[in-house]
């Protein structure tokens, strides 16, 4: 019985540990966003390709990144930060992503996959 007890204490605190490491904490307000990126500029790594990125958030709306394209930027109702690449390679290209601020560290999620991470400086 012991034992038992001790097994199914040990995977509950597991479970609650991985569930908490796992769980995805997105900022859900519009203007604590817009406060965190307004005249900010995000240095980090682009996952996908495993790159250095840095994202120059104007506090007009621009929006510039590593390779020096231009967008606009804002952040929408769902406090998600939005952009649509005006030039470069991306022209065109809009879309919306979750943003998850912990101990100073910055995450980008698209569709829920994490696809930047780093840290904003001079806001």
């Amino acid at each position: 019985m012991q034992k038992t007890a001790l097994t199914l204490l040990a995977t509950l605190v597991l479970a609650t540990a991985s569930g908490g490491a796992l769980a995805q904490k997105f900022m859900t307000d519009k203007v604590e966003v817009e406060k965190l990126l307004t005249g900010a500029t995000f240095i980090g790594v682009y996952l996908r390709t495993e790159s250095a990125y840095t994202l120059k958030f104007g506090s007009d709306g621009t929006l510039t990144d590593t390779t020096g394209a231009k967008a606009r930027w804002w952040v929408d109702e769902q406090a998600r930060y939005c952009r649509e690449w005006l030039d470069g390679k991306l022209k065109g290209n809009t879309g919306c992503m979750n943003v998850e601020f912990e101990d100073g560290q910055v995450a980008l999620y698209s569709e829920g996959k994490k696809v930047v991470e780093g840290i904003v400086t001079g806001n």
